[in-house]
């Protein structure tokens, strides 16, 4: 059967392998072959061109960006002291806009390195807006609220943060920021925790629960791209949310909770054929059956027969990723 392998990702190219041995075993013929070779040519897309992947250029620029910027934030710290008010909040609010302004204008781009650089900037600048907003609230204590030990002032900081992280999705909605968001709303979640007087695990965990499963609904049914990082982030957010309020309490029902979340990640992602939900269910059902063991059967039957149950669980856990990702590649493959 002829071949162009150059033309072909790499499964297809072993689904040749598999149909040429096919052919010489009878079990199909060689017109048969060439349709499903041609079949699967459409359905895998051509290896990216080179400027759609990161350079040791573009690597590179990042690092001196990096590098700069941490040159110019630890002179910001040695000459803190000696600043007012407004040139606190001016010394972090003008990188902000600084790399706002940069991402506006590179976000959009034809030029893919140009564009994920954009798309960086913006993800830098969600954290610079968290800081100028929480110095402001520090240096100005705007109706009465303040960032230091003032529940209503963290909820303030991180609540206009996840609208500002928010609001940056929905004019670009890529990798960058979606884990800003799902960053931002995590943070919300432990400021709501600690209102008003008191933290309190349960809150915190039940709210960065509903944050993780609203967005992967929202992810599953396409209202929310892209749907490898949305489910990544909010499927992480869904399993974080009980292990937060459970294992920090000691409340044996949100700790059985994470392990029914875990289940039902494993489920969806088996029904939805996403590796990526299947593996954040057995991590989380891995994390959670460890802690679990040793908060309370630690005196019974001692850490090594929980290491040793939690060592199956985790080598149970892997064989079945193994197992559909397996079936997966085969499922695109016939």
């Amino acid at each position: 059967m002829h071949r162009q392998r150059g033309a072909y990702p790499a499964l297809v190219a072993d689904l040749e392998e598999q149909l040429d041995r096919w052919v010489e075993a009878g079990i199909i013929d060689a017109r048969t072959a060439a349709s499903i070779v041609r079949f699967e040519a459409g359905q895998h897309p051509a290896p990216a061109p080179r400027g759609e992947r990161p350079g040791v250029m573009e690597a590179l620029l990042y690092l001196g960006v990096v590098v700069v910027s941490v040159g110019v934030f630890s002179l910001i710290e040695q000459r803190w002291p000696d600043l007012d008010s407004w040139a606190r909040v001016l010394a972090i609010g003008v990188p902000t806009l600084l790399a706002l302004m940069l991402g506006a204008g590179l976000v959009r781009s034809e030029e893919p390195g140009l564009a994920r650089a954009g798309q960086l900037a913006w993800f830098v600048s969600v954290g610079l807006f968290a800081g100028c907003v929480a110095i402001f609230l520090n240096e100005f204590e705007p109706a009465g609220i303040e960032f230091d030990d003032d529940p209503a002032g963290i909820i303030t900081v991180f609540g206009s943060t996840s609208l500002f992280a928010l609001a940056l999705w929905v004019f670009s909605p890529t990798h960058p920021q979606v884990v800003a968001l799902g960053a931002a709303l995590f943070g919300l979640g432990i400021a709501v925790g600690a209102w008003p007087d008191d933290y309190s695990p349960g809150l915190a965990g039940m709210l960065i629960f509903a944050f993780g499963a609203l967005g992967l609904g929202l992810t599953e049914t396409g209202a929310f791209t892209p749907r490898f990082s949305g489910r990544l982030v909010f499927g992480t957010l869904a399993v974080a949310g009980p292990y937060q309020a459970g294992f920090t309490e000691n409340g044996i029902a949100f700790e059985l909770m994470l392990f029914a979340v875990a289940a039902a990640l494993i489920a969806l992602g088996v029904w939805r054929a996403s590796f990526t939900l299947l593996a954040i269910g057995v991590v989380a059902s891995f994390i959670g059956l460890v802690t679990f063991i040793f908060e309370h059967f630690e005196d019974r039957i001692g850490a090594p027969v929980a290491l040793m149950i939690s060592g199956g669980a985790l080598i149970a856990g892997v064989l079945l990723l193994a197992r559909f990702r397996s079936a997966e590649q085969i499922r695109r493959l016939t």
